[in-house]
């Protein structure tokens, strides 16, 4: 599994194709619609913390580009 930066970085470059923030603000929403998507399941929780987790610093490595 890659890194929260690293999956950061990977986001921001597939929508780099866009103006720099415009690119910035993709990345943010797709990490959004993600978190939105599974924080609903609480079939088991400890994956569910560890994924939702996983996809917020992901949020917050794309802040600090």
């Amino acid at each position: 599994m890659m890194t929260p930066k690293d999956k950061a970085k990977e986001l921001f470059l597939k929508m780099s194709s866009h103006p720099y923030d415009n690119a910035k603000q993709c990345a943010l929403i797709t990490v959004y619609e993600i978190i939105i998507t599974i924080m609903p399941f609480g079939v088991n929780p400890n994956i569910e913390s560890l994924t939702l987790e996983y996809w917020q610093e992901v949020k917050t490595e794309i802040e600090k580009l």
